[in-house]
């Protein structure tokens, strides 16, 4: 378990309990500057760190440039609007089978993925229509 700190309790907390999925770097700086005035971002970006290598949190990518973060949970794929640049979460992982061939083709064991599909939210899509 980390190492308790002003800053990584507030990003902890912020993680779990707010119910929102993905986290930018800088939206959590945002918000734990709320809690913890003196938090700047390096110790943010410092908290991420060492809760992503204590297991409680995965970085996701999804090739915005910006790295997100989230609960580690139960493994799951994602979804990004081309247009508005929503992101939300798809259940379960869709990838299963493919882990199977991966390894029968190349003899690798498969321990881990991401994938982001991208296309139209419901809203922009019925906007484009």
């Amino acid at each position: 378990m980390p190492r308790p700190s002003p800053v990584t309790d507030a990003v902890r907390a912020l993680i779990t309990r707010s119910g929102q999925h993905l986290w930018a770097l800088d939206e959590l700086h945002d918000r734990v500057r709320e809690q913890v005035a003196s938090a700047n971002f390096s110790s943010v970006l410092r908290a991420v760190g060492t809760l992503e290598t204590a297991g409680l949190l995965d970085r996701i990518d999804v090739a915005d440039g910006k790295a997100r973060y989230e609960l580690r949970q139960e493994h799951h794929e994602h979804v990004k609007c081309s247009s508005c640049g929503r992101i939300q979460q798809v259940p379960g992982c869709v990838l299963e089978e493919a882990a199977a061939t991966v390894k029968a083709s190349t003899g690798f064991v498969v321990t881990g993925h991401q994938l982001v599909f991208s296309g139209l939210c419901g809203e922009c899509a019925q906007v484009s229509t």
